[in-house]
């Protein structure tokens, strides 16, 4: 149903209530020197195919609590990713964990980024992206509880279906309250994966690119945009995927994850973009990454505004080529 992907549908007029507290801050501020980040999560083993990451993360100023969600992969020939897990921190270092599931909990192949926000009017919600075992495609859904730790995932909910939006896969969810809405931007797949040429050939165009679907309720998305998308250009221009976005002077910065093939999946690196409204999409990062690993890769790249800080978790393979979930903490 591509009646569904509108490159001109009319979004809501809302205004911006994400993290307003970091408003002041510039795009060189955003600069962060990943090898001296602080380990917050290490894999469960060592080596290539151990990861620790996926993350998303939240801020409850009422309880003044972070809450973190991170999956916790193995090697792709022992189960992909099998667990995921949300930790509750008083100061964002310090977690401990209050929740966990596994894949076969989810009836899933693997399971890969989840997103947890406060709803306005009270209730926790985590939204998860999962490959679903007997379709093998990718989806998100929803778990919904008065606390993050009371969550059931047997009571879940499909809120993404790929199919809906004539799209062979959707995940890796990143939610935003913005006044009167959910906006969620996922990883789909791309309009072009290559491009025919006069002679015969074929030029790659991408693996994946961002989407952006909104709701009033965050429980039923009815059209989405393709917001950011792979050009094939560059050492980034096969991957589209924002993973977090951060309000600047003057627009909003976005992170993302760029790759220019397929032999950099799983081993992607953090790139950077500009936009005026959180809907148009520019990358600033061409020549090179925004940060980079001597080892692999920075990726899942995300930035929690809190009062003058802002905490970027972020996925980092190891000199034992595993991945851990890192910390660099910005002052404002």
């Amino acid at each position: 149903n591509r009646s569904a992907i509108s490159g001109s549908f009319q979004l809501p007029h809302i205004g911006v209530s994400i993290a307003r507290e970091v408003t002041h801050m510039r795009i060189e501020d955003l600069r962060f020197d990943p090898q001296q980040g602080r380990t917050i999560v290490s894999p469960i083993g060592h080596g290539y195919g151990y990861w620790a990451g996926g993350c998303k993360a939240a801020y409850d100023p009422e309880g003044e609590r972070f809450y973190l969600f991170y999956r916790q992969r193995v090697p792709l020939e022992r189960g992909r990713g099998g667990r995921c897990v949300v930790a509750e921190s008083d100061d964002g270092i310090h977690f401990h964990q209050i929740w966990s599931a596994t894949k076969e909990d989810f009836c899933a192949n693997s399971i890969e980024v989840g997103c947890p926000v406060k709803d306005p009017r009270g209730e926790w919600r985590l939204y998860v992206s999962y490959e679903y075992a007997p379709g093998n495609y990718w989806r998100v859904d929803v778990l919904r509880g008065e606390s993050l730790a009371d969550l059931d995932v047997q009571g879940r909910r499909t809120v993404l279906l790929p199919f809906d939006y004539g799209l062979s896969f959707i995940k890796d969810p990143v939610v935003y309250l913005r006044e009167g809405a959910y906006w969620v931007y996922a990883a789909v797949s791309p309009r072009e994966r290559y491009r025919p040429q006069e002679d015969g050939t074929r030029v790659l165009v991408g693996h994946d690119a961002t989407m952006l679907l909104i709701s009033g309720d965050g429980l039923r998305f009815p059209r989405g945009r393709y917001v950011f998308e792979p050009d094939g250009q560059g050492w980034d221009g096969a991957r589209a995927r924002i993973n977090a976005i951060v309000p600047l002077e003057g627009g909003f910065a976005a992170f993302y994850d760029g790759g220019a093939g397929p032999y950099d999946n799983y081993e992607e690196m953090c790139g950077l973009a500009f936009s005026p409204d959180m809907i148009h999409f520019e990358r600033l990062t061409r020549d090179e990454a925004w940060v980079s690993s001597p080892y692999g890769c920075i990726r899942y790249v995300y930035a929690l505004p809190v009062n003058d800080r802002l905490y970027i978790y972020y996925e980092y393979t190891r000199p034992d080529l595993a991945h851990a979930l890192r910390l660099n903490i910005v002052e404002g």
